[in-house]
C-alpha cells in the first residue's frame, strides 16, 4: 500500500469512527470498559498530577479529559478525525472541569511531537487499527522520556479466529479486521524495547457493551417504528443482532477478548 492509498485508508477510518452509526452503537466511548477502564489503565501507567500524558488515536476527546480531570495531568490528544478534533476542542474549552487537555489534528502512528516530552502515553481500541504496528510502538517510545510508560488496551484475537461476516467495514468498527492475540501485543511491546509491566485480561467489557448496544437496540427499533421516515439507518442496524450473536460466541469460546498492557521505557 503506498503513502495515499494509505492516507486514505486512515480518513475512512476516521470518517468511520466519527459517523452516526458508531456514535449510536457505542455512545461516547468507544471501547470495552469506558471511562472506568480508562481511569484504571491510568493508575496502572502511575499517572502524577502535572504530568504530560499522550492520548493516540483521541477520538471525541472523552478519555483524555477524563484523565486530565481525575489524575490532575496535562493531556494532548492526537486524532487524524478533524470532526473529531474540532469536538474535542470545543468540548475542552468550554469545560472549566478540563482545562489541560489538548488537542491536535495528526497521524496517531506518526505523532507531529518532539521525543522525550512525555511522562506516559495511552492508546485505546485503536492499535490493532494501525498499519504499521512496529512503527507506531517505535514512535510512542521516541516520544517518552526516559522510566515513561505507555498504557495500551485492545481487542485480542485468535489468529484465524474472525468470521468472514465480521471482515470489512463491521470488523473495522469492531477493532477486529487486523487484531492481534495477547502475545502478538507482548511482542509488538518488546520489539520497541519496552518492558511490559502490567498484563490483564478486561474481556469482561465486550460482554457487557454487547449488553448496552443490545438495549440501545430495543429502544431504537421501538422509536423508530413510531417514526419509520428516520430508519435512514435500519439496513446497518437490522445486521446488529446477528453481529453481537456471533461475537458472543467468540467470547465465549475465549478466541476473542480484550487485554490491557503498561509498558515501561527503559531509564
Amino acid at each position: 500500500m503506498n503513502l495515499t492509498d494509505q492516507a486514505l485508508a486512515k480518513a475512512c477510518c476516521a470518517d468511520l469512527y466519527q459517523s452516526d452509526v458508531a456514535r449510536l452503537v457505542f455512545g461516547d466511548s468507544l471501547h470495552p470498559g469506558g471511562l472506568a477502564l480508562t481511569n484504571r489503565l491510568a493508575r496502572l501507567m502511575e499517572v502524577q498530577a502535572g504530568d504530560w500524558v499522550l492520548d493516540l488515536a483521541s477520538g471525541r476527546g472523552v478519555s483524555a479529559m477524563a484523565v486530565s480531570r481525575v489524575f490532575h495531568c496535562n493531556v494532548v490528544g492526537v486524532e487524524f478525525g478533524a470532526a473529531s478534533v474540532a469536538e474535542s476542542l470545543a468540548k475542552s474549552t468550554e469545560s472549566p472541569s478540563a482545562p489541560t487537555s489538548f488537542f491536535i489534528r495528526g497521524d496517531a502512528e506518526c505523532p507531529p511531537i518532539r521525543p522525550g516530552r512525555f511522562d506516559s502515553a495511552f492508546c485505546e481500541c485503536s492499535m490493532s487499527l494501525f498499519m504499521d504496528k512496529a512503527g507506531a510502538v517505535g514512535e510512542i517510545t521516541r516520544l517518552l522520556r526516559p522510566g515513561g510508560r505507555f498504557g495500551l488496551s485492545d481487542v485480542t484475537l485468535a489468529p484465524g479466529a474472525l468470521p468472514t461476516e465480521l471482515d470489512g467495514t463491521v470488523g473495522q468498527l469492531l477493532c477486529l479486521s487486523d487484531a492481534l492475540d495477547v502475545q502478538g501485543y507482548l511482542s509488538l511491546l518488546e520489539g520497541a524495547g519496552l518492558e511490559v509491566v502490567v498484563q490483564e485480561d478486561s474481556s469482561a467489557g465486550i460482554l457487557k457493551i454487547m449488553d448496552q448496544v443490545e438495549g440501545k437496540l430495543g429502544a431504537l427499533n421501538a422509536w423508530m417504528s413510531l417514526y419509520p421516515q428516520a430508519d435512514q439507518n435500519s439496513d446497518v442496524l437490522d445486521t446488529v443482532p446477528r453481529v453481537i450473536a456471533t461475537l458472543r460466541a467468540i467470547v465465549e469460546s475465549g478466541d476473542l477478548g480484550y487485554w490491557t498492557f503498561v509498558a515501561q521505557k527503559p531509564l
